[in-house]
């Protein structure tokens, strides 16, 4: 069945981590995708969910907050997402086997807040050129496949538009305990970037894999 969407107000934070706190969060078959050979990635990225469709029928719009990581399986890059929260409308995706846990979450232009989950992003869009990822892999945004356990580990692949990628800058000291708690420390992040709107679409349900 495909899933088509428009991700709104994009925001990914990334630290430079090292392999080792990566490795632990994963499951066999999955290695940490490095940086210059040495650093692993962790990223927590905030986005709304608009004009969702699903085998053709609209269905209603919701906010995602999520961890995730940046892996290789058997050579192919791809993402690994450590943690899933949705706003209740999002909970349906549990019906193909996402991890999704619900959460309130509020996504705007500038801003990311969950209280519930410890998590505060405020931010303003830096103006000039647009921006790239800025790590020489060039994990971010750059992913068609994803992965995530959910009773065995599962595999789901995604079209999307390319991401017009500006840069970012906090406004206030961020709070991302989503983060912590998985053992990343979490304090100013390394790369900060915004997308204002892309589209997607995913063939569901994810492939369950052996």
């Amino acid at each position: 069945m495909l899933l088509a969407f428009t991700v709104r107000h994009l925001v990914l934070a990334s630290w430079e981590v090292s392999p080792g706190q990566v490795a632990r969060n994963l499951p066999r078959g999955l290695e940490p995708a490095l940086v210059d050979g040495r650093s692993a990635l962790v990223s927590i990225v905030g986005f709304r969910n608009e004009d969702v469709r699903l085998g053709g029928r609209r269905v209603p719009s919701f906010s995602q907050l999520n961890v995730r990581t940046y892996v290789t399986r058997e050579g192919e890059p791809a993402v690994f997402f450590l943690s899933l929260r949705v706003t209740p409308p999002g909970l349906g995706g549990a019906l193909f086997g996402a991890p999704f846990r619900p959460a309130r979450v509020r996504v705007h232009e500038g801003t990311v807040r969950a209280r519930g989950l410890g998590v505060s992003l405020r931010y303003r869009v830096s103006g000039g050129s647009p921006a790239v990822p800025g790590f020489e892999t060039g994990p971010l945004g750059t992913h068609d496949v994803g992965y995530f356990e959910a009773a065995g580990l599962r595999r789901l692949v995604a079209e999307h538009e390319p991401f017009a990628w500006q840069g970012a800058e906090l406004v206030s000291p961020p709070r991302l305990d989503p983060v912590l708690a998985l053992g990343f420390d979490a304090r100013e992040p390394d790369s900060l970037l915004y997308a204002a709107s892309t589209g997607f679409r995913a063939e569901l349900p994810p492939r369950k894999m052996a």
